[in-house]
C-alpha cells in the first residue's frame, strides 16, 4: 500500500463537513469516497476497498460506535479514524477500545488531521510489510523488505538500513516512474525519516552503491533532471 493516491471512505451526515474534509484530503493526495452513514454498514463500506476509514460517530438513526466496532471487526479491516463534536473523554477511550485507530475532534487543525491520516497509513504499511513478507524481483536482483536485504545476482545478501529499505520500497513499487523527492518523502516514513528533502539524495547515493550502480552514469536508479528519480527496471512481485 502507497500512502500517496491511498484511498479514503469519509463517512459522515453533515454534507458540508464532508465535502470539506473530501477536498481536504484529495488537495493532499488521497482518493477519497463519500458516504452520508445513512444505510452504511460494516460490509457495505468494506466493498469499496479503502485504505482508511474517517467516521463521524454522530450518524442519523444509528450510533457510530457500532459501526466502529463492526468495522475493526472486519476480516482485513481499514484503519479507523473517529471524528466527532464530542470531544470528551469517555468517548474517544471507548472509539480506541473498540479498534479505532485515533480519534479527532471537531473542529480540528487540518494540517493535524491529514498528518493523523498519513501517521495511521504509514503504521498499517508496516503491518503489511511485517505480516506478509514478500520479495521484489528486478535485474537478477531479490528485494525481501520484512528481512531489510537484498540478494544480489550472485546470491550474496546486501543488508540495508531501515531508511534504505524504505527508500527502495518507495521506488519497487512505482517503477519506472518519475518519483520526486516531495514523492519519495510521502511514499517513505515521511518528512520525520529525512528532515530535509535534500538528504533523500544522500540514501539514494548510499541506496546506489549496495546496488552496484556507476555514480556517474546510474542503470538502476536514474535521475530524473528537473524531477527527482526513476527507478528504471520493471519489477516483478
Amino acid at each position: 500500500m502507497n500512502i500517496f493516491g491511498a484511498s479514503v471512505l469519509v463517512i459522515d451526515p453533515n454534507p458540508a463537513d464532508r465535502e470539506a474534509l473530501a477536498q481536504l484530503l484529495r488537495q493532499s493526495g488521497f482518493s477519497v469516497i463519500q458516504d452520508d452513514g445513512a444505510e452504511t454498514t460494516a460490509a457495505s463500506a468494506a466493498e469499496c476497498r479503502p485504505d482508511l476509514v474517517t467516521l463521524d460517530i454522530a450518524l442519523p438513526g444509528a450510533d457510530g460506535f457500532h459501526l466502529c466496532r463492526d468495522l475493526c471487526n472486519l476480516d482485513n479491516a481499514p484503519p479507523v479514524l473517529l471524528i466527532s463534536s464530542r470531544n470528551d473523554e469517555i468517548d474517544r477511550v471507548l472509539g480506541l477500545e473498540l479498534g479505532a485507530d485515533d480519534y479527532v475532534g471537531k473542529p480540528y487543525s487540518p494540517r493535524e488531521l491529514v498528518a493523523r491520516v498519513k501517521a495511521i497509513l504509514r503504521r498499517a504499511k508496516r503491518e503489511i510489510i511485517r505480516e506478509r513478507p514478500r520479495a521484489f524481483a528486478f535485474n537478477g536482483w531479490r528485494f525481501y523488505p520484512a528481512r531489510m536485504e537484498l540478494l544480489n545476482p550472485d546470491t550474496e545478501v546486501v543488508p540495508l538500513s531501515t531508511s534504505e529499505t524504505a527508500l527502495l520500497l518507495a521506488f519497487v513499487q512505482n517503477p519506472q516512474t518519475p518519483l520526486s523527492r516531495d514523492r519519495l518523502l510521502d511514499l517513505t516514513k515521511g518528512r520525520d525519516s529525512f528532515p530535509f528533502d535534500r538528504s533523500i539524495d544522500s540514501h539514494v547515493s548510499r541506496l546506489r552503491r549496495k546496488l552496484g550502480d556507476c555514480a556517474r552514469s546510474p542503470h538502476t536508479i536514474k535521475t530524473a533532471w528537473g524531477s527527482g528519480y526513476i527507478f528504471s527496471h520493471a519489477v516483478e512481485s
